[in-house]
């Protein structure tokens, strides 16, 4: 996917290469090619343009609130309780991943249980 150029590329840029098509020398060879890459570079941009979706960029504000949403739901475990850790046996141990006798929440606090021992989820 070609990046995001929507806000990059404006139509200021278009207008930038009219004023130097009429400011230009006719006769200047070295003028005229720098002009027709302009023109091929701008056509370029136009192209990609025309086919992106500004609500697939990562840039956007609302990618970012979203990002920012998810982040917070991911570090608290989406509201449900941690069943499995890893859990080391002794300081020299290596971790391994165990399920837990009882569930907690992210900080290790015991989670509120049923009557029947199951976690009570929102």
């Amino acid at each position: 996917m070609a990046p995001y150029i929507g806000n990059k590329f404006t139509d200021q840029d278009s207008a930038k290469l009219k004023e130097f098509e009429k400011r230009v020398d006719p006769n200047d060879r070295n003028a005229q090619a720098l002009l027709d890459e302009m023109r091929q570079h701008i056509k370029k941009l136009e192209e990609m343009r025309k086919n992106e979706d500004p609500r697939l960029s990562f840039s956007t504000p609302e990618f970012k609130e979203a990002q920012r949403q998810f982040t917070e739901a991911f570090k608290k475990n989406f509201g449900r309780p941690v069943e499995y850790a890893l859990v080391k046996d002794y300081d020299w141990s290596t971790p391994q991943l165990r399920k837990l006798d009882q569930p907690v929440d992210v900080d290790g606090n015991p989670w509120p249980l049923d009557a029947q021992g199951n976690p009570i989820v929102k």
